[in-house]
């Protein structure tokens, strides 16, 4: 098994049980689809890995734009409203690149990663209500 995370597979279903069995969870056991409760596809996100720690992930980042990037996957396909995208961060001069990552669904805003977990990226959900959805991640050499 491949040890870093380098980006995300889009993976979109027609219905919840579709939900790739290796697809990143709620920490807190809360659902799993990144469009729940806006209608659309089922969106859930797969963690593409490898060896080497040259290409791998140190953060993400949530772009949400009124246009499409025709090079990434909408991670709000069929919701209707902004296109959003989850965007890897790489830092060649960061020797910890991320080994984990899951979703955090919560009702309450927050800006820091829950305690073990060394990152976590805006609010996916920015904009359009509902929960507040995270990646949060945990990094290592």
């Amino acid at each position: 098994m491949s040890r870093y995370i380098y980006d995300f597979q889009v993976v979109y279903a027609e219905e919840a049980s579709k939900e790739p069995s290796n697809a990143i969870t709620d920490i807190n056991g809360g659902c799993d689809d990144i469009n729940h409760g806006f209608g659309g596809k089922y969106v859930f996100l797969v963690p593409m890995c490898t060896d080497d720690p040259s290409v791998a992930a140190t953060s993400f980042k949530i772009v949400i734009q009124s246009e499409r990037d025709y090079d990434r996957d909408d991670i709000a396909w069929g919701a209707g409203g902004d296109y959003r995208y989850v965007i890897p961060m790489q830092d060649p001069h960061n020797p910890d690149k991320v080994i984990e990552a899951k979703l955090l669904r919560s009702g309450a805003s927050t800006q820091y990663p829950p305690s073990g977990w060394d990152g976590i990226t805006s609010n996916i959900n920015e904009g359009r209500g509902g929960d507040y959805l995270y990646i949060i991640w945990r990094s290592g050499l």
